[in-house]
């Protein structure tokens, strides 16, 4: 591996805290608290150097807000045993899902708010990056269910239609807790949405082993 010159380490290091001081007014404030003069101040350097990096006030934001993103694929991913059985890999896809939307809540409630500009083509197209990694995450799922039904673990189905509404009902489930609608502990909501898939996917409750959906 080629080593990182010290401009290339500088650059790194300014853009990452760039990036960050902008998820932290993001998370704080909401998108129309970002400016580039806010973003200079919280990150120590002058507003001039974060046009180096950055074209304008969108594409830090768009920016900052894939960082996310492939922050949490990653960690998600990480969690997913290959050893594992369809099912046990659905239980760890979802509780590594609810728990990393857990930890990222303080952006995360700000980040939700983009699936509603979706509708306007516009906004779409604009968006059209981040919207990939959640595309990555569903065919991760689907790919899981398509594993299950080859093993007949799980029924029938069209996994493409049931990898979305899965991800729609982590999603769901995390933004209930955001909203202040569950108080119950993370492990209790994960677990009550895995009982609620069980019988979805496997046509009956599966044997619950260690360390699924726990």
């Amino acid at each position: 591996m080629t080593a990182l010159t010290g401009k290339q380490v500088l650059r790194d290091f300014r853009t990452r805290s760039v990036l960050e001081s902008t998820r932290r007014i993001i998370a704080a404030q909401g998108f129309d608290a970002v400016t580039m003069e806010r973003v200079a101040a919280e990150a120590g350097i002058t507003k001039g150097c974060i046009y180096l990096y950055f074209r304008n006030k969108d594409h830090l934001i768009l920016a900052a807000l894939e960082e996310i993103a492939s922050e949490m694929i990653r960690e998600v991913e990480g969690r997913i045993d290959s050893k594992a059985g369809p099912w046990g890999k659905v239980c760890q896809l979802v509780i590594s899902q609810l728990e990393t939307m857990e930890r990222h809540k303080d952006v995360l409630r700000t980040i939700l708010l983009i699936r509603w500009l979706l509708n306007d083509p516009r906004e779409r197209k604009k968006w059209r990056r981040l919207l990939e990694y959640r595309q990555r995450h569903l065919k991760r799922i689907k790919a899981i269910l398509d594993e299950g039904v080859r093993q007949k673990a799980f029924r029938r189905m069209d996994t493409g239609v049931a990898a979305f509404y899965i991800n729609e009902l982590a999603i769901g489930t995390a933004q209930k807790r955001m909203m202040g609608l569950s108080h119950a502990p993370l492990e209790r909501d994960g677990r009550m949405l895995l009982r609620f898939l069980a019988p979805i996917l496997c046509g009956r409750m599966p044997i619950w082993k260690s360390g699924e959906g726990k």
